[in-house]
């Protein structure tokens, strides 16, 4: 196909020299026509004294010169078939790189398969299972209780960042291994699949409840509650803390046999 296109492109060029050595010469001017040299007038004879002098005789008038305008060149028109056949080699130029260009990016693509599920979802999963730690959800309570858990409002700027990268993470982590459950080699990798889905959401349930412990924690104490009240308050934050240190205990367990398909 790209050769063809090369060689009808060749033939409408050499179309177009051949038609325009065809083409009429420009005429030359005429030459111009010198104007008649004047003749010199005699001289004058001195008149006898007794005789009157004749009549001065007119000096004929001078020729003009010929006109010495050039005609203007022929204008000649390239032929409609000529014009036709460029533009149809040009669109088949086109064509054949475009498509050419189009199937060089498609073999560039890597195709998708269960194990490349598998190793986005490890890469997302290692990444929370770092975030969301003891220090990450007792800041979520002070932030939550002070009203400073956005961006920028207080000196723990990382940690504003970090809980707001948590959900976008956690969605991409989710989607992979969904993907891999649902197109898995073997039933043991959906396995692995199912156990790090159940793990990650234990992890992040197990962070809000820690943080909301906090929370309920600095509460309390800002009211004033009884010795009883505060007691209850502080043993709930030691259960989200276990808690929380349990889930994660899983979330490693999982995310290291996860590892061994990535």
């Amino acid at each position: 196909m790209k050769k063809f296109a090369v060689l009808l492109l060749v033939i409408a060029l050499a179309a177009v020299a051949c038609d325009s050595e065809n083409l009429p010469t420009t005429s030359e001017g005429t030459e111009t026509t010198q104007a008649p040299e004047t003749t010199e007038a005699p001289e004058t004879t001195e008149a006898p004294e007794t005789t009157e002098a004749p009549e001065t005789t007119q000096a004929p008038e001078t020729t003009q010169p010929g006109d010495t305008t050039a005609p203007e060149d022929e204008a000649t028109d390239t032929p409609w078939w000529i014009l036709i056949l460029i533009g149809l080699a040009l669109l088949l130029l086109i064509v054949v790189f475009t498509r050419r260009g189009s199937r060089s990016a498609t073999a560039a693509a890597p195709p998708v398969t269960w194990k490349t599920h598998a190793q986005r979802a490890y890469a997302e999963a290692r990444w929370l299972y770092d975030a969301l730690g003891e220090d990450m959800a007792v800041w979520r309570g002070n932030a939550t209780f002070d009203g400073t858990t956005d961006v920028g409002s207080t000196a723990a700027t990382s940690k504003a960042e970090t809980w707001q990268e948590i959900q976008r993470r956690q969605g991409a982590a989710l989607d992979a291994l969904y993907a891999l459950e649902a197109s898995p080699p073997d039933n043991q990798t959906a396995q692995i699949a199912r156990a790090n889905i159940s793990s990650l959401r234990a992890t992040r349930d197990a962070v809000d409840a820690r943080a909301e412990a906090r929370f309920a924690y600095r509460t309390a104490e800002k009211d004033g509650a009884a010795n009883d009240a505060m007691m209850e308050a502080r043993d709930r934050e030691v259960r989200a803390s276990r808690n929380l240190a349990e889930a994660r205990s899983g979330f490693a367990r999982s995310l290291t046999d996860l590892s061994t398909l990535a």
